[in-house]
């Protein structure tokens, strides 16, 4: 609850607005069901709010809400991130460009909690450490195609990540695309 409104107000400000948004909330006991039903009210696209009756853990609730999505790429986000407000449409513009590919994997600055830059970002930092592209595994960072989820849905039960799944069969199938661009905040 503490950050989901500035998560989606950065969703509200994107120069390319999304179709939908589709929120699995994971049993959470806090507010953050009431401030997304009352961002729904507002919001100049539908919302769906799926809530879980049980804790179904990372990847779990992850399948949920990609089970529910309705589009042909779809964008993964954690209830703390921010979006710079250029994200989609500059991932769009990828994903047109590069259709061959299967994942789209933006840059991410990274920050405190109060958003504060501490002038690193997570591409950067693999890559200043030496590690190949395959090393970049970020969910909230990705924008996938239907095609990947057709075939890779659901996430095996016991998993503990959504992402490396999703992820590593794109990096298999040599159908990952690293794009440079920072395109949202992501906290530390």
């Amino acid at each position: 609850a503490k950050n989901i409104e500035a998560q989606l107000q950065s969703f509200i400000t994107q120069t390319h607005l999304p179709d939908e948004l589709v929120v699995s909330d994971d049993d959470s006991t806090d507010s953050t069901v009431a401030k997304i039903e009352a961002f729904a009210k507002y919001a100049p696209f539908p919302v769906i709010i799926v809530r879980n009756r049980k804790n179904l853990g990372y990847a779990g609730n992850f399948n949920v809400a990609l089970e529910k999505t309705m589009g042909d790429i779809i964008f993964l986000s954690d209830q703390d991130d921010v979006w710079y407000p250029n994200k989609i449409a500059h991932m769009l513009g990828q994903a047109k460009q590069n259709p061959d590919y299967l994942i789209y994997m933006n840059d991410a600055e990274l920050t405190d909690g109060n958003l504060n830059s501490v002038n690193l970002t997570k591409y950067g930092q693999i890559k200043s450490s030496g590690l190949p592209d395959e090393s970049f595994v970020m969910g909230c960072c990705c924008a996938i195609r239907r095609e990947l989820l057709d075939f890779s849905l659901p996430i095996p039960s016991g998993l503990k990540s959504h992402d490396n799944w999703l992820v590593e069969i794109a990096d298999g199938l040599s159908a990952k695309l690293v794009v440079r661009e920072v395109l949202q905040y992501y906290r530390r």
